[in-house]
């Protein structure tokens, strides 16, 4: 006898923001599932997206996380970040972004992630902020657009 099984995918993603006094840098590090990234190409731009043979494909997928993730001051000024690459590694697509450390230090931290979400409003993103030795975790879920994180 077999039994029909019912799987929901939970759409998640993981983005890691560390401050790395060493170099001066904000260096952003995001983990998706290459599936998702293939989906969601796939939804914007039509069928065959193909995460890991195509450099093509792979390199808009970053740009396309690029522009749906930023990070502000506490006053809401933007900090601009540079799209530093995309890699396949297993079944994760990685995207780096990285950004000079404001001056004078910041307090704080707000943060969007609209990443898959504009494409799936269930889709979680958790961000990881890593800075002074300590983590400190926003999670972003539909209702949520721009979160603040405060530094301790």
């Amino acid at each position: 006898m077999s039994v029909p099984v019912h799987a929901h995918q939970m759409r998640a993603a993981l983005s890691t923001v560390l401050f790395n006094e060493r170099t001066d840098r904000i260096e952003v590090m995001h983990r998706f599932f290459s599936h998702d990234a293939e989906h969601l190409l796939s939804v914007l731009l039509g069928p065959g997206a193909d995460i890991n043979d195509s450099a093509d494909d792979r390199n808009r997928f970053g740009i396309y996380v690029h522009d749906n993730f930023r990070l502000f001051t506490p006053a809401g000024d933007a900090i601009p970040l540079t799209l530093k690459g995309v890699e396949v590694d297993g079944d994760f697509l990685w995207v780096y972004q990285a950004a000079p450390i404001p001056q004078p230090p910041l307090s704080g931290l707000q943060i969007e992630n609209f990443a898959l979400r504009d494409v799936w409003p269930d889709q979680v993103n958790t961000v990881n902020v890593e800075r002074d030795g300590r983590v400190q975790t926003v999670i972003f879920t539909p209702e949520r657009q721009r979160l603040m994180l405060k530094f301790q």
